[in-house]
């Protein structure tokens, strides 16, 4: 991902459904991103730096501010402004106490875009598999998969208003639940799997996504190549220990 820092402000934020903020961020230094010639960047992800609650300063350095990642909704084609959406009152933290106090003409930065987590727009068949935090990520893949692959889409939120609009006239399976971790096995028990296996994108809760991961082996034989998987959270560990802890896993594993 591009190092980059841009300053930027907020356009506008809403509260579009019980768990769920949209907020508009935009600045002069975005305009490269409704260049035509550019990539497309719906889909991709940007890391926000925020300032410290009760701060109204920015720290701008990578290595110490607060930072957090999030999927870009939609790019305004003649601004460049970018459109996002953050996880409100599931949990506590600062990006999302940040979401919620914001206002209009606040300070914050962004670093990036980073590419997409999966790239293979070549298969016949994919399943998607997401909850809030990926719902926008998900969007850019029904949106961008080819027409002809067959995609199936499941996305699991705490209630009936948490379903937003994806832009799409694809079917997608909206799991409502607070039991996810049963809800979304269940849903996916009877997929219909042919011979040629599904390319399977999931960023979920990092337990849930072990959890899947080992259901599609023992009862689908999907391998490991076939999965993209991102735990984008941990539960009952906050984002600052959940990076920690992925880093050393990362460590060990080099």
């Amino acid at each position: 991902m591009s190092r980059q820092i841009r300053q930027a402000k907020v356009l506008s934020t809403q509260q579009i459904t019980p768990h769920l903020q949209r907020i508009i961020i935009g600045s002069d230094e975005f305009k490269e991103f409704s260049d035509i010639s550019m990539p497309n960047y719906i889909g991709n992800y940007v890391k926000v730096l925020l300032p410290k609650k009760g701060q109204s300063s920015l720290n701008l350095d990578p290595k110490t501010a607060v930072m957090r990642s999030y999927t870009i909704r939609d790019v305004d084609s003649e601004t460049g402004a970018l459109t996002l959406d953050f996880v409100i009152n599931m949990h506590q933290g600062p990006a999302t106490d940040w979401a919620q106090e914001t206002q209009k003409g606040d300070s914050l930065a962004i670093a990036g875009p980073g590419p997409k987590k999966m790239d293979d727009f070549s298969q016949s068949h994919y399943l998607l598999l997401g909850d809030l935090t990926s719902v926008n990520a998900i969007k850019s893949y029904l949106q961008q998969l080819p027409s002809a692959a067959k995609i199936d889409a499941f996305i699991h939120v705490p209630s009936k208003q948490d379903i937003i609009d994806l832009e799409t006239t694809r079917p997608v399976n909206w799991v409502i639940t607070n039991t996810p971790n049963q809800a979304m096995e269940m849903a996916l028990s009877n997929l219909s799997i042919t011979t040629s296996l599904p390319t399977i994108f999931m960023a979920l809760e990092a337990g849930l996504v072990s959890q899947l991961k080992k259901m599609f082996d023992q009862k689908y034989a999907i391998p490991r190549y076939n999965i993209v998987a991102s735990g984008y959270w941990k539960k009952g560990v906050n984002s600052e220990r959940y990076k920690e802890q992925r880093q050393q896993q990362k460590n060990q594993n080099s």
